[in-house]
């Protein structure tokens, strides 16, 4: 299959990547040890450096797989990289000096190598790849690719057959599911469907590619069985989000095959245990020992500026629709005409210190206690009252979604800069797309970076913090 070239090639790539940068490693060592160095030190404790700048190089890889879109943007790609990989090696080397204390090692001479380490990684990201796709598929192992579809379908995949032309594979041409005379594009047209037979024989294909599926399942079996009597593999392009007007997912469950329309890692109950103990860890602290002081100090605030309770307790959907009460630190007047009307930036009903409260966050925290309980979490979509809920899912028909994970203190969304009070419909859908996001795509790492960037939020408020 295609995607085992592809595959292969990286895999290559990343060995050769790995063993050129330590070779000029141990080049620039001998160098430097050589040249600037009066005394020489031994070697051997240099080894261990070298391991930990190749670690940082792996973890630098990123998980997004590559795209294409011409030399620019190829360039593009392999410059971040290169840095992103230079960061992390040389940040694993310094973590690993200054963990261990080493004096031995010289501190100008991983800054002097920087250029050297940048230079091996551009290399080995830009051109490297294209080396060996073209070596590993040279000897008879380049083959002859086409595909069945409209020309018009072409420029969706450039990219991707810009990049197999790479591996060693040659785009023959198109075969039209419609009479020839009617279609003209790029990329030359080699016959009718009807003559595929004949068009494999004569181009030597050894590919084909179908570009939809909309040539209907009597088709398709006609065209498997024709390949397999040819020797060419079949490939068709997955456009299943067209017909479901969704991206999907695919997935096996006690060996039944399912097509689902999204991914929900906290569906996972080690995930859920992963978050919840998370959960525990942070919001137990803060209500046990942060929570009583502040109490304490909002209490006294209110006294002079607002007598009242010291809480503001309200009914809210959580996850799956079922309501709770979310408390807050009171920041608005007792006597409050509507309190389903969102908070502006300049409101009346909000008492002078309550401004600055609600802006650095600190009404927030009792939240930390609805943690505890169990009716939120720290990072989720933030919950909304009812009413709210049932005027925002006339917005966007995707809303309720957001209730399938638990409600959050943060969320994806409010680090993005969706947060405060909201204006119009496009409010409504960023909110709603980032809390889909997070849904499908949960991580520790991704509730671990969220918090950060909350308690950078709280530090320094962005202008939508009212």
């Amino acid at each position: 299959m295609v995607s085992h070239r592809t595959l292969g090639i990286r895999s290559l790539a990343l060995f050769w990547q790995l063993v050129i940068v330590s070779v000029s490693f141990w080049g620039w060592f001998y160098i430097w040890e050589g040249v600037a160095v009066e005394s020489p030190v031994g070697f051997e404790h240099y080894i261990i450096y070298n391991e930990f700048l190749l670690i940082g190089i792996l973890f630098g890889l990123g998980d997004r797989k590559p795209e294409t879109g011409g030399p620019k943007k190829d360039w593009i790609m392999a410059n971040n990289k290169s840095l992103r990989q230079a960061f992390y090696g040389i940040f694993s080397v310094f973590l690993m000096v200054f963990a261990i204390k080493d004096s031995l090692i010289s501190r100008s001479f991983l800054f002097s190598y920087l250029p050297w380490l940048y230079s091996s990684l551009l290399f080995t990201n830009l051109w490297l790849p294209q080396f060996l796709g073209q070596w590993t598929q040279s000897s008879g192992r380049r083959e002859r690719m086409a595909l069945i579809g409209m020309p018009e379908q072409i420029p969706q995949l450039q990219s991707w057959l810009d990049q197999k032309r790479r591996v060693g594979l040659e785009i023959a041409g198109i075969i039209s599911p419609q009479p020839v005379a009617a279609i003209s594009g790029p990329i030359p047209v080699l016959g009718a469907l009807d003559a595929a037979k004949e068009i494999f024989q004569r181009e030597s294909i050894t590919q084909l590619v179908v570009l939809n599926l909309s040539l209907g399942s009597e088709t398709l079996r006609q065209l498997t069985l024709l390949c397999e009597s040819e020797g060419v593999r079949l490939l068709v392009v997955h456009d299943l989000n067209s017909y479901f007007n969704h991206n999907i997912t695919f997935f096996e469950d006690d060996g039944v095959r399912f097509i689902g329309l999204r991914d929900e890692p906290l569906e996972n109950p080690v995930n859920r245990m992963a978050k919840r103990a998370l959960d525990l860890a942070v919001s137990l602290p803060v209500v046990l020992f942060l929570l009583p002081f502040v109490s304490l100090t909002v209490w006294l605030v209110q006294r002079i500026y607002s007598p009242g309770p010291l809480f503001f307790v309200q009914e809210r959907n959580g996850m799956l629709g079922r309501t709770f009460k979310i408390y807050k630190f009171r920041t608005m007047h007792v006597h409050n005409d509507d309190e389903s009307r969102q908070a502006r930036k300049v409101d009346a009903r909000i008492f002078p210190a309550g401004v600055w409260m609600r802006k650095l966050s600190i009404d927030e925290l009792p939240q930390f206690f609805n943690v505890l309980m169990g009716d939120m979490s720290l990072v989720g979509p933030r919950p909304h009252m009812p009413i709210h809920d049932e005027m925002f899912a006339k917005i966007m028909r995707n809303y309720v979604v957001r209730r399938l994970v638990q409600p959050g203190i943060t969320g994806w969304a409010q680090v993005s800069g969706f947060r405060g009070q909201i204006h119009n419909e496009t409010d409504v859908l960023n909110r709603v797309q980032a809390d889909i996001f997070y849904l499908e795509n949960w991580s520790l790492s991704l509730d671990l970076l969220i918090i950060l960037k909350t308690i950078k939020a709280c530090v320094v408020p962005p202008s939508t913090a009212y």
